[in-house]
């Protein structure tokens, strides 16, 4: 079985140091961290809470973070079983912009995706390429897009939703700190 871990992280870091205004980038603009917090719950239970924080230079291009795991997927075709891949895990791009009194548009884009097994299955050892495509993988995946007005420190529960199969709450919390 092939199994592909990829991380990619395309984005500018700030200094630890404090900068001064004329070190500081050109057009007055900031670094930024923006960190969202993803917690699923059922009913009273926290199942479980991932955090994911990435740096943002507004007026710059999207920051990106990819973290995951390709799965193979068995597809029929015709006599024969082939394996495509799929990404599975956390996509995330983040653009802000400055708007006033020391506010920013915070625009994010979000993908969670894991494994979801319906039931036992032998190990994958023991089953043949056809068997495979009869029990190829459940895929569960949380996408969203939105947009925060923010101010520095400031966190808002931006996103909630339920899945419709297992009843389990997501949120996702995002947090804006400007870096000195």
């Amino acid at each position: 079985m092939h199994a592909g871990i990829g991380l990619l992280v395309l984005a500018t870091a700030a200094s630890p140091q404090e900068k001064g205004e004329a070190e500081r980038p050109q057009g007055g603009t900031v670094p930024l961290k923006v960190q969202l917090v993803v917690t699923k719950q059922l009913g009273d239970k926290k199942i479980n809470s991932l955090a994911y924080s990435i740096p943002c230079h507004p007026g710059d291009r999207k920051a990106t973070l990819k973290l995951g795991v390709e799965v193979p997927v068995p597809v029929r075709k015709a006599e024969a079983v082939e394996f495509q891949y799929r990404n599975v895990g956390a996509n995330l791009e983040c653009d802000a912009r400055p708007v006033s009194e020391g506010r920013f548009n915070v625009r994010i884009a979000f993908e969670h995706s894991s494994l979801y097994a319906p039931g036992e299955k032998t190990a994958l050892g023991e089953l043949t390429p056809e068997s495979r495509a009869v029990n190829a993988p459940f895929f569960r995946t949380s996408m969203s897009q939105f947009s925060a007005m923010l101010r520095d420190g400031q966190t808002l529960q931006a996103v909630t939703g339920t899945d419709p199969v297992t009843g389990e709450v997501t949120a996702v919390d995002v947090t804006l700190t400007v870096l000195k």
